[in-house]
């Protein structure tokens, strides 16, 4: 899955490839959006890898946002809530366990998401663009009110995110940081939720 990441974890993904090869991609972005865009891109069809472009639904279009929905087994789904330039929103659901990934959420997408009255409580967050404040307001965090909130930030970000407010507006939830825990491991049988951090 593409969807938001980085241009530098997009450059590492051609060599991951060959150690872990998917079955199928979901793209979500522009494929011309940086060097390390276009090679991915460019690698995988060598491989032929099938290529699905992540489509999020029109807002004008439905009640609830939302587009494809993927049946990943097992009862397993991955839904594209919003994709655009920056990348794609995702839900993840198994039974109980309800992951929201945020992997391209921009502005425009939030308004479009606050709105959408079927989202709601979430298992699991991942914050948006390590977490800055434009695309995780207090009141969207609250509604979402997640079990548990995951941050993935470098120590010392060239932009000094995570943006204090955000951190203010998690205060009495269960948060992770990748820049204060390491690596951060999630498992749920759909009911449960197990998290093991580095430190």
């Amino acid at each position: 899955m593409v969807a938001g990441i980085a241009n530098s974890q997009l450059a590492a993904l051609p060599g991951t490839l060959e150690r872990f090869p998917p079955e199928r991609v979901l793209w979500a972005g522009l494929e011309w959006s940086s060097r390390s865009a276009r090679r991915l891109r460019t690698t995988l069809e060598q491989a032929e890898i099938p290529i699905d472009e992540a489509q999020g639904a029109e807002p004008q279009c439905a009640l609830c946002i939302g587009g494809q929905v993927l049946e990943l087994g097992d009862g397993i789904t991955l839904e594209v809530l919003a994709a655009g330039k920056q990348g794609a929103v995702l839900l993840l659901t198994w039974e109980n366990f309800r992951a929201l990934l945020p992997l391209g959420l921009d502005v425009a997408s939030l308004e479009a998401l606050q709105d959408d009255h079927c989202l709601r409580q979430v298992s699991l967050m991942l914050l948006a663009d390590q977490g800055a404040a434009g695309v995780n307001p207090p009141e969207w965090l609250a509604r979402l009110d997640p079990q548990l909130a995951l941050l993935s930030v470098g120590a010392d970000d060239a932009r000094g995110l995570p943006d204090a407010e955000v951190i203010d507006a998690l205060q009495g939830y269960n948060l992770l940081r990748t820049d204060l825990n390491g690596w951060i491991e999630v498992g749920t049988d759909g009911e449960r939720l197990w998290v093991k951090a580095e430190r």
